[in-house]
Order: structure tokens, then C-alpha cells, then sequence
């Protein structure tokens, strides 16, 4: 399944769990961005702790499902277009050519 199909069955999912029910779209996007970071945060603290293979995974997941639910919404919207797939392949190749750390200290 590609990621186009996949967002889609997950915001679909999404929405029929209420998570995309309140008034305000933008505060619902904001909302959605930190439980991105909420879900990072857990799979720091997996991998901190030692939780295991399983849970690593489990939150690797996690963080995938927030984003790809995201992206849909906003292409839904027209905050974004295209094809999600072709704009990572896009995205690996302009870092393929950029200098070490991309010009930074550190990375």
C-alpha cells in the first residue's frame, strides 16, 4: 500500500474515532503537530528505558499514523498537494546533494 492510499485510510480512521471533531481547524492542526512531538517523546523514552524491540516499533509507528493523518487533512485542504511518496524520493535526493550537516556546526 502506498503512503497516498495509507494517509487516507488513517485520517478516515481518524475521523470516525472523533479525533478531527472540533470547531477550530487550525487549532486542531496545532493539536495534531504536538501529539507529534508527544508521540517522538515516547520513542525517546522507549529507547532510554530499554523498553524493548516491540515497543520501539510500537511508537516508530505511532509517530507515522500522527503524520500520515496530517498530511491528508492538509492535502484534503489544500495546504499541500502532490503525492507524498514522490515528495520524499524528491526530498532524499536534494539532501543526497547538500554538504556535510547540510552547512551546520552539529546535527
Amino acid at each position: 500500500m502506498d503512503t497516498q492510499t495509507l494517509s487516507k485510510r488513517i485520517h478516515e480512521n481518524a475521523a470516525a474515532k472523533g479525533f478531527w471533531d472540533a470547531p477550530n481547524f487550525w487549532d486542531q492542526i496545532g493539536n495534531k503537530l504536538a501529539l507529534v512531538h508527544s508521540e517522538v517523546t515516547e520513542l525517546l523514552e522507549a529507547l532510554r528505558k530499554g523498553q524493548g524491540t516491540a515497543k520501539t516499533a510500537d511508537e516508530f509507528a505511532d509517530i507515522f499514523i500522527r503524520l500520515l493523518d496530517l498530511w491528508h487533512v492538509l492535502q484534503e485542504h489544500g495546504y499541500v498537494e502532490g503525492d507524498l511518496d514522490l515528495a520524499i524520493i524528491n526530498k532524499v535526493e536534494v539532501n543526497e546533494g547538500r554538504e556535510p550537516l547540510h552547512g551546520n556546526v552539529f546535527g
